[in-house]
């Protein structure tokens, strides 16, 4: 008798591992499976119920983790929303995730001259139409889902481009920082390609400090 209970314990472990390690594989396979566009339920379909959910005005976050029971190895799953529908999809390699409040990096002082303004609009330049709001969405959510600040702005940096934003765009990219020094370190990238400047008061409202204030007034006025 022991010696059944033996066997079938081990067959239930067993067995028990490899939906682990099938669960796993079926994970991975479902990463190459998602595309833009789908709806929650396709997703549920092919990940299950998401770990964390985030939402922030029109979007929505869904974050999986899923683990390799063979090598521990942890893959983070980040799933952007957009009236419901896929926007962005994101995966890494989930042990070097950090910890929930991981340390406060310290970065160079921004070397920007705020007393130029930035060129005007009938200075050579003719702005073009203002990206979309679904292209501004997916840009937005993915500079929202990178980990690290640097990280965040030097894909806005190249997420930019040749694009053109409103004020309206660029003060909800300021707003995934806290800090007005953030803020304006996400202005610096985006103003040279602000179609609506005479809307900087915009911008200016959504900072917290006079300073901040008048250094944005003077970058779009020259005023001293």
């Amino acid at each position: 008798m022991k010696l059944k209970a033996v066997i079938y314990l081990v067959l239930f472990t067993g067995a028990i591992f490899l939906c682990s390690c099938g669960s796993y594989k079926t994970a991975k396979e479902a990463i190459l499976k998602i595309e833009k566009g789908m709806s929650k339920r396709e997703i549920t379909n092919l990940l299950g119920n998401p770990d964390y959910r985030r939402f922030d005005n029109e979007s929505e976050q869904w974050e999986y983790i899923k683990e390799d029971p063979l090598s521990g190895t942890k893959t983070i799953i980040l799933v952007d929303f957009v009236n419901d529908r896929v926007s962005n999809m994101n995966s890494f390699n989930g042990n070097d995730y950090p910890a929930p409040n991981p340390p406060v990096a310290v970065y160079p002082p921004n070397n920007m001259d705020y007393d130029r303004p930035f060129p005007s609009s009938n200075n050579h330049i003719r702005p073009g139409r203002v990206i979309s709001d679904s292209d501004f969405q997916q840009l937005y959510n993915k500079v929202k889902s990178k980990l690290f600040k640097d990280d965040q702005l030097e894909l806005l940096s190249i997420g930019v481009g040749n694009r053109y934003f409103s004020c309206r765009q660029c003060v909800k990219l300021m707003s995934i920082y806290t800090f007005d020094d953030d803020k304006l370190k996400v202005l610096d990238i985006v103003a040279p390609r602000i179609a609506d400047r005479e809307n900087y008061e915009d911008i200016i409202r959504s900072l917290s400090f006079l300073s901040s204030q008048d250094k944005v007034r003077k970058m779009f006025t020259g005023s001293r």
